[in-house]
């Protein structure tokens, strides 16, 4: 199952500052960071569970996340992912002068990974050197 047309959005959570407490390559910040947010509307048209790999991909590029959902989630058709390498591996890379990336409204596609894999931040930056 596939849903097209999605507004990307990545910012920064509690959750995710609490696991880089521990550092980058825990499993705690895999399960911080390495999300995506869905609204329960387009979580349920997506059909899949909690935890079910999804790979998100923009113009910019993909990666393979963990789904989820939350109370206070994303309106319907937007999406989260907390910013980190697995955000930057879809984010437009275009700083505008600004030495940032632009984070918010990249248009994505969701596809979901039945057997996906979701790379902890060393993987996923070893996957880009060896590319």
């Amino acid at each position: 199952m596939s849903l097209n047309n999605l507004t990307l959005l990545t910012g920064r959570t509690i959750n995710q500052g609490i696991a880089l407490e521990g550092g980058k390559t825990t499993k705690e910040n895999v399960r911080a960071a390495a999300i995506c947010t869905f609204d329960k509307s387009d979580f349920k048209e997506l059909d899949c569970m909690v935890g079910t790999p999804v790979k998100v991909t923009t113009d910019y590029g993909e990666v393979v996340v963990y789904s989820t959902i939350t109370e206070e989630g994303p309106h319907p058709g937007i999406i989260f992912i907390p910013m980190g390498p697995w955000a930057n591996q879809v984010v437009n890379p275009d700083t505008q002068a600004t030495g940032t990336p632009t984070y918010k409204g990249m248009k994505a596609k969701v596809e979901v990974m039945k057997g996906g894999k979701v790379l902890d931040a060393l993987q996923l930056i070893g996957q880009l050197k060896e590319g």
